[in-house]
């Protein structure tokens, strides 16, 4: 045999907490229950078009938060697709480790986990062999690649959770090269870590499906999984299956000319979409010194027309400079020494300034500070 067929996700995190969203009660328990059903539609789909291997590369748990229930439930799916072998490694949230579900869990005999102790896998009925580079420690896998040494006759792919090339100063966040990648003539890497999409990369191998749901605000868009077919000698016939059941969205709302909450939220509402999303508003531009956004009051109307939403203020003050700069007494003593300030202020120190001279000014004229901007 020289062609497999195959599915690949990765970054699951099963059980993953979501405390952000524990303002909305029950929110946190429904999101949880979605990324498993997510795995369950994924089992659903393997069942109809029976994948040769199904690779899991890595965080299918929150290991801190799961529970024996949910690795069982999660064993059992796997028993339901009998005839797709199941191949995982670890991850940096579900590392290999005494305690591993991994370890300590009987799998059932679909099931496959490439360890630091059992790093590859030849399933000759395939002729492939699957080598996995998991989460030990956290760094230095590339010297287990460099150790790698592969039989050409057969199909081989690597598991990897990680990325490549990818060095912040003096940590390398389990990132491998992409020149010693290429050297080694793997057929398909099939990667997780990153919860972005990558699709081809390295020579054209390199695939990283991203989070199979997303899992916050920073992972927009459509999520889901690979399929596929891996054939020697030849490049990969890859599909991205999306799989989302919710979609977070940031929306960028200026507020300059606004006085009143109330018009705020008669402007966003129409903007929301109430089923299956889940929104970040940022209010940017700018206001006047007399209104100050209710962020509380806002997230309440904006809860009501959708699935969740929270608010961030971003907004600078229009300061009347010259105004305040000849108010005598307290008020103008404290408004002239931010002002000198001002005046050399960079872009960003100048909107820091800005804010403490809008809430210095509120807090002198009514004793305290009312609102803080919803400020993260």
């Amino acid at each position: 045999m020289n062609k497999i067929a195959f599915f690949h996700c990765a970054d699951l995190h099963l059980d993953t907490p979501f405390k952000t969203l524990a303002s909305k009660p029950g929110l946190p328990v429904l999101r949880r229950n979605e990324i498993f059903n997510n795995l369950a539609r994924l089992i659903d789909n393997a069942k109809n078009e029976k994948p040769d291997i199904l690779f899991i590369a890595g965080d299918l748990f929150e290991h801190e938060y799961t529970g024996i229930r949910t690795v069982s439930a999660v064993n059992k799916l796997f028993s339901t697709i009998p005839d797709t072998k199941v191949v995982m490694i670890s991850g940096n949230h579900d590392p290999e480790a005494v305690n591993s579900h991994y370890r300590t869990h009987k799998w059932g005999s679909n099931v496959t986990f490439l360890s630091s102790n059992s790093t590859n896998v030849c399933f000759e009925d395939l002729n492939t062999e699957v080598y996995g580079l998991g989460w030990i420690s956290g760094t230095g896998q590339a010297a287990l690649l460099d150790d790698m040494s592969l039989d050409n006759s057969r199909i081989n792919v690597l598991m990897f959770h990680g990325d490549v090339d990818l060095q912040i100063g003096d940590r390398d966040y389990n990132s491998i090269s992409s020149v010693l990648l290429r050297s080694k003539g793997f057929d398909y890497v099939a990667a997780g870590h990153n919860h972005k999409r990558k699709t081809g990369e390295c020579g054209g191998i390199f695939y990283n499906p991203g989070s199979l749901e997303p899992l916050g605000f920073d992972e927009p868009g459509a999520h889901g999984y690979f399929s596929g077919i891996i054939q020697k000698d030849t490049s990969p016939d890859v599909k991205f299956c999306e799989n989302t059941s919710v979609f977070y969205e940031t929306i960028d709302f200026d507020i300059t000319g606004f006085d009143d909450n109330q018009n705020i939220i008669n402007s966003i509402v129409p903007l929301l979409k109430y089923e299956n999303h889940l929104y970040k508003i940022v209010l940017t531009g700018t206001k006047t010194l007399d209104f100050n956004p209710d962020i509380t009051f806002l997230e309440a109307a904006f809860s009501e027309n959708t699935l969740f939403a929270k608010v961030r203020d971003k907004s600078t003050v229009s300061v009347p400079i010259k105004a305040l700069a000849v108010i005598r007494g307290l008020k103008g003593i404290f408004a002239r020494q931010i002002i000198s300030q001002l005046e050399n202020a960079d872009d960003e120190d100048k909107e820091l300034l800005e804010k403490a001279l809008y809430y210095g000014i509120e807090a002198i004229d009514n004793g305290k500070i009312l609102k803080a901007g919803g400020e993260e």
